[in-house]
This record gives structure tokens, C-alpha cells and sequence, in this order.
């Protein structure tokens, strides 16, 4: 009963409701036509989820009298979804001209919140149809409310609720065994959720993915901050925030997260007057000898401490150095040395070099995997120094926490946060932590200002930092040779 015209709105908006025309996107139009008992909307943010499923409720009530509810965790949304129901309601009633025949009616109840153990109001609101179909927007923290219901249901921000989603969908999924519509739609959260389940079931359920990059291949529009239509890059960075972007704009299951390093902390501790001498080796070519004796400030140190990421081939080989000593309570960034593709000989010879500067130097390296070897060979020729690190969940959540407090009190120094070495920041910024399960979990990201790591130079920070707990005692006689 929605008229469905080929343009599309302008801005990416409804279309003019006024006249009594809804335009659809192309994804929406797919959704609106699903018949399907269990439909699963897994859409980027600003992707009309929340109005298509209104439009699609009250097209429902008018055509077949079922009743509808829009059940969410919270006033506002409910509010915010009841108020679309009743834009396409007046849509509609200009379209089949009818007139007195949608009402609206609220009546007050109290339910209970045991997380917040105190009573609260909430507004239940109906709006009734011709036909003798209605749309009631019901927020719905307690699942046992929703028991008795019988209609079609709008979980709207389904992976906002609280315990995953689990109780809610056990008490309102029997409605779809009695042909009743379930509409599920949301943005991804953690993989810790029913939501997540569900959206992963494509052979029992009905599924929708929208990312970003499927809307806009599909007409959607994006604009920078200035209300100009931009690309997708663009728009990616101005919303500066990775792991926002990959679950809110592509859709990824990442987990509840936010950034480990906040953006302000790394601001303040960059500074445009530090400088940091940088080395990027390709294919092992780039490498000079005699790199750490170049900073200026070089002598200031008591002691370097050294932290690398190993990779071979994709990711970045990342050797992150800080100075000791001479800085007061900072241990400012001197040198980073960036091997992308680089042997694992000269991946040793750079490091050792670093170590090799003076015998108090301290490093760690990650003994994970394929840097097993190079870090037991680091670890023979410098002893106690060097500490090779095999990365479980254990030693990852140590390092995190390592870093966070490094950086929350100051101990960081690094180059201006605005200038080419923007990179750094990205990268800190792009480790990911999820504490919304029994224990903490750190993620890498993206960097988007460099494609190759994932991290990398993050990891090569924390490790930085463990060194610092590496004792310097005697200087290691060493039995090594090349």
C-alpha cells in the first residue's frame, strides 16, 4: 500500500509525506517486501532501519488488522520509532483519503527495573488503525512484561538489550510460531548477544546486512560536516573513530568497544616541538647503520628500552624505542623503525643495533609465532635484557593495562599529533578494548592513515613499556656470535 517510486529521496529522506509518498532506498524496498515469520536488520547507522520497520508495521495493521509492537529499552527510542509509525500513518491517510480514522491513546504503568532496583514510569503509546490494526510503542526492560502480547513484534536496537537479548527473545519467539511477524532490527554490538546469533543463522532466519559501502553503491548519499556530499574515505575520517566505523558503518560483530588510549590523552602527550627520528625499511631496503645515534637528544638518555612487533610479510615489523633517564618523568618516543617485508636477518640486526648502543639498554619482542626464534636469539645475546613475550590473553591484558597507565600519567612523549607522524596516534588509537563480558578483551584496528598496520605499532609501544620493568644490572657477557 506504500507508494514506491524509482527516485530517491533527496538527502536520503523519506520522500514528501505530506503528499502521502514514502520513497525507499533499494535495501528498504527488499526489507519492506520480506514476508518472512523472523526478518533479521543488521544496517549501518543512518540507514532508515527504524523507519522502513514503522512503515512496514502500520502498512501491516492496515492491511490484515494485526496488532503491532515496537519494543525497545528505552522512552526515547520507543518514542522516537512511535513517531515514525505516526508520520507513515498520515502518510497514508492522505493517500487512501481517509480522514478521523486513526486515533491515538497512551495509558500509564510502572514496571519495575531490577538492574537499577527502583520503580520508574513508563508511557505505553497506541496508535489505532483502519481496519482494527494498531501499533503500540512498548519499552520493554523487563522481558516478563512482554509474556502475555499477542501480535507482531519490532525489536528495535535489539543488540542494546540488556543480557544479550536472550530473555526477551525467549518470551516473544513463540509469537512467530502462531504467524506473527518478529522484526529484529539493530546496528551490531558484541558477539556475546542474541542478536549476533541470529543475524549468523542465514539458513533458519531472514537476514539483511547493510554496510555503508552497500548503500552507497546503491545511490545512498554522505556528507562531510559542512553539509557537502563526500566519499566514503573522507566521511570515514572525519568520523575519526575505527572501531566505531566497523561496527556502526560495516556492520562487523566487533564487541562493545571504544578505544584503550582515549584521542585527548594522546594529545596531550604530543607535542609539536618533540621530534622522533623515523626509519621505513621495504623489502630490506633503507636500512643505515648508526640510525640510533642520530636523535639529537640521543646522549640525554640513560638507557633505551626497546619494544618490537614482529611480522614478515603483511602486517608491519614494528620497532618502537623510547629514551630513559634524562627526561625527567617521560620516556619520549627517539627512534621507530617500520619493516614492512623485511627479512628476518635484518630485523635482528636492526633490533640488535638498538640493544647494542649500551649495555643498559632493555627490550622486549613478541615470541609469538614466526618471532619465536628471532626473540630466542635476541634473548642469547643480550641475556636478561631482552625478554621475549608470548602473547596470550593474559600477557595482552597486562601490556594494555601497562600502556593505559603509562600514558595516564604522562610518561609518553610524542611527536605532534597534527604533523606527518600522525600515524602513531592512529595506531595507539586504534587498539580496541571490550570489557562487556567476565573478562577484558583487547582487539586490534585498522590504522587507517596506515594501511599495513593492524596495531602494530601499538603492540611495539606496549612492549616498550614492559621493558621498562627490566632491571639493569651488571652488563651481560655474551657468548653470541653471528
Amino acid at each position: 500500500m506504500v507508494a514506491l517510486p524509482d527516485n530517491l529521496a533527496e538527502r536520503n529522506g523519506p520522500g514528501d509525506l505530506s503528499r502521502g509518498v514514502i520513497d525507499f532506498h533499494p535495501w528498504q524496498r527488499r526489507f519492506f517486501a520480506d514476508d518472512s515469520r523472523v526478518i533479521i536488520a543488521v544496517w549501518h547507522r543512518q540507514a532508515g532501519k527504524d523507519f522502513v520497520a514503522a512503515a512496514k508495521a502500520v502498512d501491516d495493521a492496515i492491511r490484515t488488522g494485526r496488532d503491532w509492537y515496537i519494543v525497545s529499552m528505552t522512552q526515547r527510542q520507543a518514542d522516537a520509532t512511535f513517531a515514525k509509525c505516526r508520520r507513515v500513518a498520515d502518510a497514508f491517510k492522505r493517500l487512501l483519503k481517509k480522514r478521523g480514522e486513526i486515533r491515538l491513546s497512551s495509558a500509564d504503568y510502572t514496571e519495575y527495573d531490577d538492574e537499577i532496583d527502583h520503580l520508574f514510569h513508563q508511557r505505553s503509546r497506541t496508535l489505532h488503525l483502519p481496519g482494527g490494526g494498531s501499533v503500540t510503542a512498548l519499552p520493554g526492560r523487563d522481558p516478563d512484561t512482554l509474556a502475555g502480547l499477542t501480535g507482531c513484534i519490532i525489536f528495535t536496537e535489539f543488540g542494546l538489550f540488556k543480557g544479550g537479548g536472550y530473555k526477551h527473545w525467549r518470551v516473544v519467539f513463540p509469537l512467530s510460531t502462531r504467524g506473527y511477524q518478529v522484526l529484529v532490527i539493530s546496528t551490531p554490538r558484541g558477539r556475546n548477544t542474541r542478536l549476533y546469533e541470529l543475524a549468523s543463522d542465514t539458513d533458519i532466519y531472514s537476514v539483511h546486512t547493510q554496510t555503508i559501502l552497500d548503500s552507497v553503491a546503491e545511490g545512498f548519499i554522505l556528507y562531510d560536516n559542512n553539509g557537502r556530499p563526500t566519499d566514503v574515505e573522507t566521511f570515514r575520517r572525519i568520523y575519526n573513530d575505527e572501531a566505531g566505523w566497523q561496527r556502526e558503518f560495516m556492520c562487523e560483530f566487533t564487541g562493545d568497544l571504544e578505544a584503550l588510549l582515549k584521542w585527548a590523552i594522546l594529545e596531550a602527550a604530543s607535542s609539536a616541538d618533540w621530534q622522533t627520528r623515523i626509519v621505513h625499511v621495504e623489502a630490506d631496503a633503507g636500512w643505515k647503520a648508526g640510525f640510533y645515534t642520530t636523535h639529537p637528544l640521543a646522549g640525554k638518555a640513560d638507557r633505551l628500552e626497546c619494544g618490537w612487533d614482529v611480522a614478515r610479510t603483511g602486517h608491519l615489523s614494528s620497532l618502537w624505542v623510547n629514551g630513559y633517564g634524562g627526561f625527567g618523568a617521560r620516556r619520549p618516543l627517539l627512534y621507530l623503525a617500520l619493516m614492512h617485508n623485511v627479512s628476518f636477518a635484518l630485523q635482528r640486526e636492526i633490533v640488535s643495533e638498538a640493544m647494542a648502543v649500551s649495555p643498559l639498554n632493555v627490550g622486549c619482542g613478541d615470541a609469538t609465532g614466526l618471532g619465536m626464534d628471532s626473540n630466542e636469539t635476541l634473548h642469547t645475546r643480550f641475556g636478561d635484557r631482552w625478554e621475549p613475550v608470548t602473547f596470550t590473553s593474559a600477557s595482552r591484558r597486562d601490556m594494555a593495562s601497562g600502556l593505559v597507565t603509562a600514558f595516564q600519567d604522562g610518561e609518553f612523549q610524542l611527536p605532534d599529533i597534527h604533523g606527518p607522524a600522525k600515524y602513531i596516534h592512529a595506531d595507539l588509537y586504534s587498539l580496541q578494548k571490550d570489557d562487556t563480558g567476565p573478562t577484558l578483551k583487547i582487539l586490534e584496528g585498522e590504522n587507517p592513515l596506515l594501511a599495513e598496520s593492524h596495531s602494530d605499532l601499538a603492540w611495539s609501544a606496549a612492549l616498550a613499556r614492559r621493558a621498562a620493568g627490566i632491571e639493569t644490572r651488571e652488563p651481560f657477557i655474551s657468548t653470541w656470535t653471528p
